[in-house]
């Protein structure tokens, strides 16, 4: 009898170490960490192509407007809460007796175009979007308007360099 009990403990022993192993799971944990940089990134197509003042159809008028609209801007940005940023332009130098123009295409939800914006003075920052959040810009198209407001001597194929940036919408 003592070793039927014997046995019978022995088999349950076994038993109920075989559940226990069963029934253990083991787990082990991580923590990921993220960093997410600030951006500010802004990038042009290429130059706009020349853009050529043609004679008026009636003498005694100015000659009419020219626009160029090959060119299209892209950028990404992310902001902190209550910030935005901004997208202004210079000119290093203005024309001669020509009024030059910039337009930005509607950026949609990356920022508000400021419409038909003209260099007026020389190293002078003009706001073209204004209101950008976090977001990622492609292809917006730019027009360039060359309006000539005076007649002057004629010149060729004169340039002139715009700096863009992406900065901080104060």
């Amino acid at each position: 009898m003592k070793i039927i009990v014997r046995t019978l403990f022995a088999l349950y022993l076994m038993v109920c170490i075989a559940v226990l192993c069963i029934a253990t799971t083991d787990t082990a944990n991580q923590t990921v960490s993220i960093t997410f940089s600030e951006i500010s990134e802004i990038a042009a197509s290429g130059n706009p192509g020349l853009i050529t003042i043609v004679a008026p159809a009636t003498p005694g008028d100015l000659p009419a407007d020219q626009t160029e609209a090959t060119t299209t801007m892209a950028w990404t940005a992310n902001v902190g809460a209550g910030t935005t940023r901004k997208i202004t332009g210079q000119i290093d130098a203005l024309f001669p007796g020509i009024l030059l123009y910039t337009t930005f295409a509607d950026p949609g939800t990356g920022g508000t175009s400021e419409g038909k914006t003209e260099f007026v003075e020389a190293t002078t920052d003009y706001d073209f979007v204004t209101a950008i959040g976090n977001c990622n810009v492609s292809a917006i198209g730019l027009t360039f308007t060359a309006e000539v407001s005076a007649m002057v001597a004629p010149y060729t194929n004169t340039q002139q360099i715009i700096t863009w940036t992406l900065t901080e919408d104060i």
